[in-house]
């Protein structure tokens, strides 16, 4: 229709951005799968550097500063300074993927909830109070693809999740999930 000049110019543009938006989001998946694919295939973790975790995470949260604002979400942090030894460019990946859902599913004026402490190891917890994912679907949200059912029309991939599991464990690290429907993650 765009081709052959027959639309009004109202309607090109309405096209044009479809195709635009849909271009980019398949664009967006296709890295995703192949960033996915790489981590699988990678035998060796390289570019491992000692960085402040702390301030990895504080900076992930402002470069997500639009999304919570937009919401009316209230970030409560709790934590001291924490060095580790990483890929710090993957690590900030699982980072803005967490913080980046719990900004997706909770409801507007809620609060975020970080902390990092030490015992063993070191742990980052991310809690929000939005809408939970029910207990039949925690075992699956780690897979490539998986949306959970009450999710299907958010945005996304189904696929940040995977590559957060996939940096977790190629830093001899685990990820888990505690949820409630109602109650959060």
């Amino acid at each position: 229709l765009l081709e052959k000049g027959t639309l009004s110019e109202e309607k090109q543009k309405k096209y044009l951005g479809i195709i635009v938006s849909e271009s980019t989001r398949l664009a967006d998946m296709a890295t995703k799968v192949l960033n996915l694919t790489k981590l699988e295939n990678q035998e060796i973790l390289t570019d491992i550097e000692k960085f402040n975790l702390s301030e990895q995470i504080r900076e992930s949260v402002l470069l997500l500063e639009k999304k919570w604002e937009a919401k009316n979400l209230s970030f409560l942090a709790a934590f001291d300074e924490f060095y580790i030894e990483g890929n710090e460019e993957m690590l900030k990946h699982v980072w803005i993927n967490l913080l980046d859902n719990a900004i997706k599913f909770s409801k507007d004026g809620a609060s975020i909830y970080i902390n990092i402490d030490e015992k063993d190891d070191i742990r980052v917890s991310i809690r929000d109070e939005g809408t939970g994912i029910s207990e039949e679907e925690l075992p699956y949200i780690f897979e490539k693809f998986y949306k959970s059912k009450l999710r299907q029309n958010a945005k996304g991939s189904g696929l940040g999740l995977a590559i957060a599991r996939q940096i977790c464990l190629k830093h001899d690290g685990t990820i888990q999930v505690e949820s409630k429907v109602g109650e959060g993650t």
